[in-house]
């Protein structure tokens, strides 16, 4: 992690950075270890959460529809029916979201801290 930071610090522009840092094998240390498990925890559902971001679609069709036609019942139903659904989506991406926040945030602290 400090070759990262020499690297985002460098004000050589002349001289090229040269490190290699190897995320898919790296192992926290004893002192990292607490952070990394809570890290971790909440990087599981990540995937599943990026999956389902990338499959969302919306519903705008049907509430366009909706709109135009008020007073039209079945398509204020189908519309209905189509938000009903996202709404769950969109509460678990938030709250995803503020698991994340925190934990990031605490883990990139705790390597500035730890390279000073």
């Amino acid at each position: 992690m400090g070759n990262l930071l020499k690297v985002l610090t460098c004000t050589d522009l002349e001289q090229e950075p040269n490190f290699f840092l190897d995320f898919e094998n790296a192992q926290p240390t004893d002192a990292e270890r607490e952070v990394w498990e809570q890290v971790d925890v909440v990087l599981k559902d990540a995937k599943g959460i990026l999956d389902e971001l990338q499959a969302y679609k919306g519903a705008g069709q049907e509430i366009r529809e909706a709109i135009q036609n008020p007073n039209d019942e079945r398509l204020q139903e189908q519309a209905w029916a189509a938000v009903v659904p996202l709404v769950g989506r969109l509460k678990k991406f938030y709250e995803f979201s503020q698991r994340l926040g925190p934990e990031i945030s605490t883990y990139l602290l705790l390597c500035v801290y730890r390279s000073i």
